[in-house]
């Protein structure tokens, strides 16, 4: 199932005894996915335990958000005590390596026994409507038939499609009879929407009984638009101010 390793290698730096949720989220709409990822793996106190080697990708390095350490185009994060394991993409992946990584980083889930894999994404705020729930899911038959009841919520609409890494990871999970579910509330999808992904940690907190605290998460969402409507407010000023100025020959 795994790729060659000559493309695409998992490197664990260190063991890994409590395996139950696999975590992973990527550069989407609102970077939900991403924020999503960094924000549990500091809530959680995790410690980095592995890293993916890509011979195909282009070579870069720089350093891991805490500061501490370099950090390599992906990571995986470890919380020995939620036995929770994420996965970091730092960055995105050209087309030509991101199947090999998917169907690696698929396999190894399976093989190393999680319980089952939970994904973080966003969905086109502009696709809402007059949805009242903050959010929709993706399930995989498996996940169906576990049949979690604090996950109840509804599935995306079947005239929209998941796209991207999310996408592969989903269909490698199903082909292969694993439980998995993606998290997808709705989201800007022009700028980062840090409000979007409290709303699926959340979320993910109550289905999986993983305690995660998101009032600093929520702090810095409400600093965050607060910056952009000032931004707002003195672009719109300025727009006016240029308006109403006279014109000279």
């Amino acid at each position: 199932m795994t790729s060659s390793p000559r493309k695409v290698r998992i490197i664990m730096t260190k063991p890994i005894f409590n395996r139950r949720y696999f975590v992973t989220g990527f550069h989407g709409i609102g970077l939900v996915g991403h924020i999503s990822v960094r924000y549990l793996i500091t809530s959680l106190e995790c410690e980095r335990v592995g890293y993916v080697e890509m011979i195909e990708e282009p070579a870069y390095c720089g350093y891991a958000f805490n500061q501490e350490l370099l950090n390599t185009p992906a990571e995986i994060y470890h919380s020995e005590s939620s036995g929770v394991t994420l996965f970091l993409a730092n960055w995105g992946f050209y087309e030509k390596i991101m199947y090999s990584l998917i169907r690696t980083l698929a396999g190894w889930v399976i093989e190393n026994g999680y319980r089952m894999a939970i994904l973080f994404g966003g969905l086109d705020n502009e696709t809402r409507g007059n949805d009242p729930s903050p959010l929709r899911v993706v399930t995989t038959g498996k996940f169906r038939e576990l049949g979690i009841s604090k996950c109840d919520a509804k599935e995306m609409d079947m005239f929209y499609n998941v796209v991207g890494p999310l996408a592969l990871l989903l269909t490698e999970f199903e082909r292969n009879g694993f439980p998995a579910i993606a998290i997808l509330p709705y989201a800007c999808k022009w700028r980062a929407d840090p409000t979007a992904a409290a709303v699926g940690i959340e979320f993910f907190s109550k289905c999986f009984n993983v305690p995660v605290d998101i009032s600093k998460l929520r702090e810095l969402a409400s600093k965050y638009e607060e910056e952009l409507m000032q931004l707002r407010k003195a672009l719109e000023e300025e727009q006016r101010r240029r308006e109403g100025a006279p014109y000279y020959i």
